[in-house]
């Protein structure tokens, strides 16, 4: 049974699909965060983000993981680390915060969408 108050991870949106992503990769949700658009990036990233005078890169994990469906707006950014990287990626939603992993949703990978943005 999980103790009061413990929260395994977030449920977020992504191309229609709810995914979830395990707390001890998150750091901090953005809400209605500005990404800045670059050229000559790859199709995975989607941007920079300004995230507390740092500089992040904005995943898509659409791209990132071959997902079926199109790059919509981004409503929130997560800010994550993984593979010793600290980035972060644009979701459609947060949905919820959950107390444990939720039986029936995929893990967003977030190593793999590392790889991804950072060849």
């Amino acid at each position: 049974m999980p103790e009061a108050g413990a929260v395994g991870g977030l449920v977020v949106r992504v191309a229609g699909a709810r995914w979830f992503i395990p707390v001890d990769g998150v750091i901090e949700v953005l809400r209605d965060a500005v990404v800045a658009r670059l050229p000559g990036v790859p199709p995975a990233v989607r941007g920079i983000v300004n995230h507390r005078g740092r500089v992040l890169t904005v995943a898509d994990p659409i791209r990132a993981l071959g997902l079926p469906g199109d790059v919509g707006g981004t409503a929130d950014v997560v800010v994550v680390q993984a593979g010793g990287r600290r980035f972060a990626i644009a979701v459609d939603a947060v949905v919820e915060l959950a107390t444990e992993t939720r039986t029936g949703l995929a893990t967003l990978e977030l190593e793999q969408v590392a790889t991804a943005i950072f060849p």
